[in-house]
């Protein structure tokens, strides 16, 4: 029989076990929401590392990197490559190589804050270099076509001849 002083207990027992059920629960909740987000966080780093190197690879360009972004002191010597792969020189004279895709969102964001930049600036000089090749080899082939139309027969372009027929002075 069951005295009036075991049901306390037993119900202190029951909710007890209760509320660690209930703490597990959370648990368990709680460590699933982390599990998801480790893996959004790898799968977020992955694509933009896919798509980065698409654009670095195309590019071809490597850049020297700060060494304090890896807490490295301030005469090692860090390049990112258009691979994205990363060649650590250390003081020591060692040197290791990571991949972009391996770091720490902590590294990566202000990797990428540093980088950037430094690839708009370089491709701003691409350009420009690119538009004066571009423009040169425009008027050459536009001169070589006025020889052409002359030896054919032909007369300069119009757009080079002034009123009777003379051609301009460029």
């Amino acid at each position: 029989m069951q005295s009036a002083e075991d049901t306390p207990q037993t119900s202190d027992i029951a909710e007890q076990t209760q509320q660690t059920l209930k703490k597990l629960e959370s648990l368990i909740s709680e460590s699933l929401q982390l599990y998801e987000l480790d893996n959004q966080k790898a799968n977020t780093t992955d694509e933009l590392v896919n798509s980065l190197r698409v654009i670095t690879e195309y590019l071809g360009f490597s850049v020297n990197v700060l060494p304090a972004i890896f807490d490295l002191p301030a005469d090692s010597n860090v390049i990112i490559l258009p691979n994205l792969d990363i060649v650590i020189r250390k003081s020591n004279g060692k040197t290791e190589k990571r991949r972009l895709d391996q770091l720490e969102p902590e590294k990566i964001t202000p990797l990428l804050e540093y980088i950037v930049p430094l690839f708009l600036t370089m491709i701003q000089k691409e350009k420009t270099s690119m538009v004066e090749k571009i423009t040169f080899l425009r008027d050459v082939t536009s001169k070589l076509k006025q020889m052409q139309n002359i030896k054919t027969g032909g007369s300069p372009a119009s757009s080079d001849t002034v009123g009777g027929g003379q051609t301009q002075n460029a």
